[in-house]
């Protein structure tokens, strides 16, 4: 974004459709990953299945994801949020087989959210992360 003051009484912004553009897709990439994390901090709650590991596990996750997607609604995006938001991801499915080989039986309906929510974690964060880059090759 580039401000251009004219005579120093007033900035104008060169190109407010792409402002809006910017703006609109950081809001609705964080109101999508608040969804997931909404339902991470929820569904094990509701539940109450499986061991209590799996549960401990989704909820922390859903944590970090709520923060972060929180402060990304509030400030907008940027490469740091969605590296944490891709990490957690990643963590959430490959956590189920990390369990699985703890001896700590992952229930089915557990490990399936887990993978879904993760998968859906890492693909919210890539397309957030390919949006930015491609903002960065149109600004000048």
């Amino acid at each position: 974004m580039v401000i251009h003051i004219d005579r120093g009484l007033k900035p104008r912004v060169s190109d407010p459709p792409h402002v809006l553009r910017q703006g609109a897709h950081d809001q609705l990439l964080g109101l999508l990953m608040l969804a997931v994390s909404a339902v991470l901090l929820v569904m094990p709650m509701a539940t109450q299945t499986g061991p209590k590991d799996a549960q401990i596990n989704e909820m922390l996750v859903g944590l970090v994801v709520a923060f972060t997607a929180g402060r990304r609604v509030y400030r907008g995006g940027g490469l740091r949020s969605d590296g944490v938001v891709g990490l957690a991801g990643v963590w959430l499915v490959i956590s189920p087989f990390v369990l699985d080989a703890q001896n700590t039986a992952v229930h089915t309906a557990d490990r399936m959210l887990a993978i879904v929510a993760g998968g859906v974690l890492v693909v919210l964060s890539v397309a957030s992360m390919a949006l930015w880059w491609l903002d960065r090759r149109r600004t000048p």
